[in-house]
């Protein structure tokens, strides 16, 4: 295949590097000055256009691409700008979002097989784009890993919708192979019409490579791929990769199913059946998994013995608090009864003035009693977080008995009270 040499402009757009090129043309870096910003531009290959019986097919198919992708606006399709035609070569041009990426083709040749939960993160977003393209009655045709790109922040963007069929479209593609061998759906095989549902078994082909990093139809030959496709079921993904969820394997089974009538529906359908699986199914079995789900739910679990520590303090110094604010109300009653009783003439009022020492003597063994509590309750605590670690308590941290806050170590607590 020839290389055709990056134009120096294209319109008003300044072409500053190839991206990539195809059977059908190239696709251009470029610099949008009206607007300041980067995009990319697709052109058609100047040899199809030279074939006269072709030529207004193949810009009936350019047209196309940028009408379907003009309809559509969601974060995973990629955005059509303009269609312009550059007069010095005649050269028809489609504007596009420029993504700052990596197909998804070279992704999967540099790592086969990806994990579950990447898999299962581009294939939803996938799923979000053609549920938004069928919703518009877009049907893409041609769905595969070299359509899809993936930016920098992991964003993936379908793209290509150079054979997309529009509704009420009735244009034929003679001398056209529709498709990609491989992605093709049995039905468009057969010569029948392609409907939402082909997109969707394109899209089970993809997400059997995706699971397993396997094919799942096989053939040295575009025949022999048809004649795969159109007999032979693929064994389930899980045969494949036997940590694939049960539920994930069936889901994709059903997207490759040869009738349309027997196939998922709808890309929403299989999007909801990647994000109905619960997140314990991506562990496979075995100590690696139980492992995992023991150090996600431990740490949550051990910290309700100190959650139950700390309440227990709470309570008690709000128990002490409350029994020194009644036995508070106590002594002013103590000293105002001799008052009421003067006739008696008697010392007995001059000796009812020291009845406030027994109530120094309560609120002091009410101190001593909060100064226990607090004792207890941080070497409870430092027991149970020794325990919540797999450590043995120390040997100061066991509970002492009531009354015990007099002796040595009582001592520094008294002190940090004073």
């Amino acid at each position: 295949m020839s290389t055709v040499p990056a134009p120096a402009r294209l319109g008003r757009y300044e072409v500053l590097g190839p991206i990539g090129q195809g059977a059908m043309g190239a696709v251009y870096r470029a610099s949008d000055p009206a607007l300041d910003r980067v995009v990319a531009i697709k052109t058609i290959n100047p040899a199809l256009l030279a074939a006269g019986d072709l030529r207004d097919e193949f810009l009936e198919r350019f047209r196309r691409e940028a009408r379907a992708a003009g309809r559509l606006s969601h974060p995973n399709i990629v955005s059509v700008y303009d269609l312009g035609l550059d007069e010095g070569t005649a050269t028809p041009f489609i504007v596009m979002e420029y993504v700052p990426g990596v197909s998804l083709e070279a992704v999967l040749k540099e790592n086969p097989i990806l994990p579950l939960a990447q898999a299962t993160e581009i294939l939803e977003q996938v799923c979000s784009a053609l549920d938004e393209a069928h919703g518009h009655g877009i049907v893409h045709r041609d769905i595969k890993p070299a359509n899809i790109f993936v930016d920098e922040r992991g964003r993936v963007k379908v793209g290509d919708f150079g054979v997309a069929r529009l509704a009420g479209s009735d244009l034929t593609q003679t001398g056209v192979r529709v498709g990609t061998p491989g992605y093709t759906a049995p039905e468009v095989l057969r010569g029948e019409t392609a409907d939402a549902r082909a997109d969707v078994f394109a899209l089970g082909v993809l997400a059997y490579r995706l699971f397993t990093g396997q094919r799942p139809f096989h053939g040295t030959v575009p025949e022999a791929l048809a004649i795969d496709i159109l007999q032979r079921e693929p064994p389930p993904p899980r045969a494949v990769r036997p940590e694939v969820p049960e539920s994930i394997s069936a889901a994709i089974l059903r997207t490759l199913a040869k009738s349309p009538a027997a196939r998922t529906q709808s890309a929403g359908a299989l999007a909801q059946a990647l994000r109905g699986v619960a997140a314990t199914e991506w562990l496979a079995p075995g100590p690696a998994a139980e492992a995992t789900v023991t150090t996600a739910v431990h740490p949550r679990r051990r910290w309700w013995p100190l959650a139950a520590v700390l309440a227990a303090l709470l309570l008690g110094l709000a128990a002490l608090l409350w029994t020194r604010t009644s036995g508070g109300s106590q002594p002013p009653a103590a000293v105002t009864e001799p008052a009421a009783r003067p006739a008696t003439a008697s010392p007995a009022p001059r000796r009812a003035t020291p009845t406030p020492r027994p109530a120094a003597s309560a609120e002091k063994t009410d101190l001593e009693r909060a100064r226990q509590i607090v004792k207890d309750a941080e070497d409870l605590l430092r027991e149970t977080r020794g325990q919540a670690e797999g450590q043995k308590p120390e040997p100061d941290a066991k509970p002492q008995p009531k009354g015990h806050g007099r002796g040595n170590k009582g001592k520094p607590h008294k002190n940090r009270e004073r």
